[in-house]
């Protein structure tokens, strides 16, 4: 029976390049918000460029296990800005590599890893663990499979949605290990009409650290969602929006704490 494992090493909230801050001279400063006007959209990102060092994974002996089984992951058009041939993607049972692929460019840009991973015969049903080193981030990314064991002599292709695995990089990150999933109200009030060209970020510091979105099938445009990302507990976070109407950025002086859990917050204006 043929099977599937989609990884994407992304999550769909975000869209990877780097992270900008805006210029707050001069701006408007009413109550808790400081608004400031803005020549061009801003490219608002997280910064996913890191420094670790390129691993030295090697396929085990040839005639070492007489079982194997091939994975087909799939990287998210969101790291594909980072993808380079030097890309590695590796497979671990327990502390042992157990195949390494390097990155396949398939017709419309998509970058595909197909792994052959071997074991014993006894070792059907083990966990296993990826390990995938981004080239162009210089980040490594590690996944303990909740939903994937070893299982011998099958093929995981890319027609069961069984075995579809969707990875948030905040799961895997030796950048940014934690994450907050955020949930925003936006007032009645609004000082600006909202557009689906309106922007909203979360900052710790100069440091974009996600985007947050209109929900979907929402009637209004009340509620925004992203996931935020940290590199310890209680990092101090601070809301940006941009209005394309007004062609400004607010930024909202009222901090609050990320709790890398589920988190509401309401704003106002």
């Amino acid at each position: 029976m043929n099977r599937i494992l989609y990884v994407f090493l992304a999550s769909a909230l975000l869209v990877l390049g780097g992270c900008s801050s805006d210029n707050d001279d001069e701006g408007e400063k009413k109550s808790n918000v400081v608004f400031t006007p803005v020549d061009a959209t801003p490219d608002w990102a997280v910064d996913w460029t890191w420094n670790d060092p390129a691993p030295d994974w090697e396929d085990p002996a040839p005639t070492k296990f007489e079982c194997s089984m091939n994975m087909l992951v799939e990287l998210s058009s969101l790291l594909l800005p980072y993808s380079t041939d030097d890309d590695l993607l590796a497979v671990f049972i327990g502390d042992e590599c157990r195949g390494v692929s390097r990155r396949n460019v398939i017709n419309g840009g998509e970058v595909l890893f197909l792994v052959h991973v071997k074991g014993a015969s006894e070792e059907a049903g083990q966990p296993m663990t990826m390990y995938y080193y981004s080239a162009g981030a210089r980040q490594l990314f590690i996944n303990d499979f909740a939903l994937s064991s070893f299982e011998p002599n099958n093929l995981m292709d890319r027609n069961d949605k069984d075995y579809t695995l969707l990875l948030s990089p905040a799961e895997m990150s030796t950048k940014y290990p934690h994450f907050t999933e955020m949930m925003v109200s936006m007032p009645d009030d609004v000082p600006f009409t909202i557009t689906a060209d309106d922007k909203m970020a979360i900052f710790v510091g100069d440091e974009c650290r996600g985007l947050c979105r209109l929900a979907p099938n929402k009637e209004a445009y009340d509620e925004w969602r992203g996931v935020i990302y940290t590199r310890s507990d209680g990092e101090q976070g601070q809301l940006r929006y941009y209005s394309a109407e007004k062609q400004g950025v607010y930024i909202l002086a009222d901090g609050f704490t990320l709790n890398n859990g589920l988190q509401y917050i309401n704003v106002t204006f």
